[in-house]
């Protein structure tokens, strides 16, 4: 029963708003990012006469045409731009979504803006899914639970000006921590999956699995070392990135461990960032790391990152 109370405690109890803050900020500027450069090629993505036009991408998203008529792979999906062919306001939409972004990140109006950024990112998602990849899927869940909880209450233009208005104290009210931790459950729950995922698979469990993305060519960034994509190098890799996968999904909770996992987290997404052109993934799972530490830490790490610049 004790455990049982420490956990209820743990997911719904009260706490800073800091840490939550600082991953809205970050996060959002990386929705912001993203969407800005996809933009730069919106016709092509997007257009009536680019690659995907309406009509295919609703195709792709419908689970019933794409499971060959299986109605128990049927999945309803909310879907805003079903349908619409208008260009302007498939535009409007998009851009809009860009605006809210950058409104999100500085946490300006944060309840509305973050609610129109989540829906804004689901229709634009559900626009074109083709061309997602895993990022893009964390982007879109992560933007709905900022839009649940109250992501402004701290580092937001927000709270500056209701302590202009003299509305807010020095300090930012505690608030209960269930949304911060329902993103890290789903972080962690996203990295264990993947471990099961891939343990069930052959290439994974025998070693040879990044052997074959280091030949897809399409992928290719910036140079690597020939003995870095072989044997045995490749044994080492591959089941080093599902040792680092499944301790982000279970180790990653105990504090004694958690700086280490994180390292090893921030280490395995730094590489594929390097190696592979898989636009801002490695960024936004990284990012998403802060949410495992407590609004308290985060902001006596500040407090000891000001002293220090300080002294120097």
């Amino acid at each position: 029963m004790e455990s049982a109370k420490q956990l209820y405690r743990w997911w719904f109890g009260y706490g800073s708003p800091v840490t939550l803050g600082v991953f809205r900020t970050i996060f959002c500027s990386l929705i912001f990012i993203n969407f800005v450069m996809v933009g730069l090629f919106w016709n092509d993505w997007f257009g009536q006469t680019g690659y995907v036009p309406a009509e295919i991408g609703a195709k792709w998203l419908d689970s019933h045409y794409m499971s060959g008529g299986d109605r128990s792979l049927l999945i309803n999906r909310i879907d805003p731009l079903f349908g619409v062919t208008n260009e302007l306001i498939v535009k409007a939409v998009y851009w809009g979504t860009v605006g809210f972004a950058a409104l999100s990140a500085v946490g300006l109006w944060t309840r509305f803006s973050t609610f129109c950024l989540a829906v804004g990112v689901v229709a634009i998602h559900h626009r074109n899914p083709i061309i997602l990849h895993g990022g893009d899927t964390w982007m879109r869940v992560v933007s709905v639970y900022l839009a649940l909880g109250p992501s402004g209450a701290a580092v937001s233009l927000d709270r500056w000006l209701a302590r202009r208005r003299g509305t807010a104290g020095e300090q930012p009210e505690l608030i209960s921590m269930w949304p911060q931790r329902l993103i890290a459950y789903n972080l962690a729950l996203l990295y264990f999956t993947t471990t099961w995922a891939k343990w069930f698979g052959g290439l994974w469990k025998s070693g040879d699995a990044t052997w074959y993305p280091a030949r897809l060519h399409e992928f290719d960034k910036f140079p690597v070392p020939a003995f870095l994509v072989d044997y045995p190098m490749v044994k080492i890799t591959s089941w080093g990135s599902l040792a680092v996968e499944f301790a982000l999904g279970t180790l990653v909770f105990f504090k004694s461990l958690r700086k280490y996992v994180l390292l090893g987290g921030i280490m395995l997404h730094s590489w594929i960032e390097y190696s592979m052109n898989i636009p801002l993934f490695a960024f936004l799972m990284m990012s998403s790391y802060i949410v495992f530490y407590e609004g308290e830490e985060t902001a006596a790490w500040w407090d000891r990152l000001k002293a220090r610049i300080a002294r120097s």
